[in-house]
């Protein structure tokens, strides 16, 4: 369930979000953001496929250990930094969105939860209830968060001043 936390509140979250959000807080046109976040989906992909590999080379573990770290600071970066120039915003939801791509290693550990006979059943039923909970609430709790003066930015985890 947690990775399918991680996977909904990363693709829901700095993907489908962000745009709106870059809009609303920094003041970026609508054709920067799409622009932008085109790259970033773009290097989604690409973090798909190295997080994949690397979860083959050096296993599941160590894959989602160095890649949330990496999308932790990233996600800092980018909610912190982005406002300052166009050319930042590339820069950063580019980056995030390669961090982002950690999420290509979730299919790793489902396809290995569950054996053979049941596991279409399993994956199917576990990802689909948990992506229902959270994409459904991540949204829900992002956007409500977003107007509350405590909290500055959605990559956040604690208060702000």
């Amino acid at each position: 369930m947690l990775l399918t936390w991680l996977l909904s509140a990363g693709v829901v979250v700095v993907i489908l979000m962000s745009p709106v959000w870059l809009q609303k807080h920094y003041g970026f046109a609508p054709a920067i953001t799409l622009q932008a976040n085109s790259i970033a989906t773009i290097m989604l992909c690409i973090g798909c496929l190295l997080a994949g590999l690397a979860a083959d080379r050096f296993g599941a573990s160590r894959t989602f250990i160095v890649g949330s770290l990496l999308l932790a600071v990233a996600s800092w970066a980018f909610y912190h930094l982005a406002g300052a120039s166009p050319q930042r915003l590339f820069l950063l939801y580019g980056t995030v969105g390669l961090c982002v791509g950690v999420v290509g290693a979730v299919p790793y550990v489902m396809v290995r939860a569950f054996p053979a006979e049941v596991r279409f059943t399993g994956i199917s039923f576990s990802y689909n209830l948990s992506y229902a909970i959270f994409g459904g609430l991540t949204p829900i709790a992002v956007t409500m968060l977003m107007g509350c003066r405590r909290w500055r930015r959605p990559g956040m985890c604690w208060p702000c001043r």
